[in-house]
């Protein structure tokens, strides 16, 4: 959907700084600085009352990580871990890009689709055909730019207009969404 004049990792690259970990988020985790629990308090305190409000008991986590954050979340859910590269045994190999989650009430894509460079309308189509009620993605208003390893996407133009949000991470335009997918 979208050409850009920055060049960016590809997908290769992307998936190699994956697997050696991201340096800014040790000693608490591989992840990265969004990772961090400073990073993730809005979205601890967030999604709980989210899994409440619309009854959700089952959720995906599309790029669970080394779940260091989601660990210290209490809620009432069926939780299943997934990421490209998983760094712990509960976490399931799954590639956005390729495969399709099981149908659950809740994706979560937290600082996930804005790593993809070159395959986002696949991801993107890939969580349409889930059959998932809800997703949380990491969501830029207005915003369509990229560094090399990472892009403030605004998606909205995928999925339409969210139901809610809450500010995210270190950056201030940047937030969790939820939009019904199904």
């Amino acid at each position: 959907m979208f050409r850009w004049d920055v060049m960016g990792l590809s997908d290769a690259e992307m998936y190699d700084r994956m697997k050696n970990g991201w340096k800014m988020g040790l000693p608490f985790t591989a992840c990265g600085n969004g990772s961090t629990l400073e990073a993730t308090k809005n979205a601890r305190e967030w999604l709980p009352k989210i899994a409440k409000q619309y009854s959700i008991v089952t959720v995906s986590d599309a790029g669970a990580g080394d779940m260091a954050w989601i660990r210290s979340i209490h809620w009432d859910v069926d939780y299943t871990p997934y990421d490209l590269v998983p760094r712990l045994d509960e976490v399931i190999k799954f590639d956005i890009t390729k495969d399709i989650l099981p149908a659950a009430d809740l994706i979560l894509c937290r600082m996930v689709l804005n790593h993809i460079q070159e395959n986002i309308d696949s991801a993107v189509e890939r969580i349409k055909e889930s059959g998932s009620a809800f997703l949380i993605a990491t969501q830029f208003d207005n915003a369509l730019s990229r560094t090399r390893q990472f892009q403030r996407l605004d998606l909205r133009l995928y999925f339409g207009d969210y139901i809610e949000s809450v500010q995210d991470g270190n950056e201030e335009a940047c937030k969790l969404a939820l939009w019904s997918i199904h």
